[in-house]
Formats: C-alpha cells, structure tokens, sequence
C-alpha cells in the first residue's frame, strides 16, 4: 500500500483535491524553501513531495480547527490563510509559508483556527508521511534535528 493510501484524509472531507496537480519536483522546490526542510538533499524533497497531498480550498473554507488535533503541516501554494485564535486574528499568511507545522513534529491539538480568507492551493504534509519518509530515507531524521536544533537554538538566543 502506498503511503499516500494511509495518510489520514485532510480535515472535512469533501473538499476536492488540486486540480492543478504539480508535479513532484515541483512540490520538491516547494519544500526546500522552507527552512525545516533546506538542509535536505534534492532525492530527500523528492521523497518527500512523493507522500504529500495536494488540496485547493474555497474562501471560507477551514484548513484546521482550533482544538482538533494536530497532525500534518500545510504548505500555501497560492492564496492566503487567516490564522485565529478564540475568534482574534493573529496572522495573515501566503504563498511559500506554512502552517500547522508543530502538528508535524508534535501530538497535540491546534491552538489556533486557520480558515482559507481566498481560494487557496495547500501541500499537506501529515506526520505518518513525514515518519515513513524518516524510515525509508537514511540521513533525512538526522536533517530535520539539525533544523529543528539550529530553530531552538536562535530562539533561545533571541529570548536572552
């Protein structure tokens, strides 16, 4: 069974899948901008975007719930993405940022609500992807703890 075939479905079924489907190396490039993934190898991000989902999403539509739990990250491929908590806004965000990604690395719920405010274009990236990519992929595990490492680090630094 192929990983995409396990992965959870992304939160309330029913919205359709990306029409637009990119190709893998496309959602490669994707992924190496952002810093948890640009200490990866090309062959990693193309394992990578191999087990990630494409979504587009109407306006108003909800890519997570505040206090649902928290298990994948989102790329924002196109569109923009309201981030709320209880009610009040506390980002906007766009093309090339991502959301949910502590869902990726932790078992938690969602502290904040984020809700599509266009019709945005998303690469889901969900935890029993990430850990089967981990497990197939020698050196990816020991890249994500450097990025993750080297991300405490700076905020520690910028805390003191």
């Amino acid at each position: 069974m192929a990983a995409s075939e396990r992965i959870p479905p992304f939160p309330n079924a029913g919205r359709t899948p990306s029409r637009s489907r990119m190709k893998r190396d496309e959602v490669a490039d994707h992924l190496a901008a952002l810093p948890l993934f640009a200490a990866c190898s090309k062959r990693e991000l193309r394992h990578l975007a191999r087990v990630t989902q494409q979504h587009q999403l109407d306006a108003g539509q909800r890519v997570f719930e505040q206090g649902q739990p928290a298990n994948a990250a989102y790329l924002i491929v196109a569109g923009h993405v309201e981030v709320c908590r209880d009610g009040e806004p506390i980002a906007e965000l766009g093309p090339g940022e991502v959301v949910g990604e502590l869902g990726l690395l932790l078992r938690r719920d969602h502290s904040a609500s984020a809700t599509a405010t266009t019709p945005v274009e998303v690469v889901a990236l969900h935890q029993a992807a990430l850990k089967e990519a981990v497990e197939e992929v020698p050196g990816l595990a020991w890249r994500l703890l450097q990025e993750v490492a080297q991300r405490l680090s700076t905020d520690m630094t910028l805390s003191d």
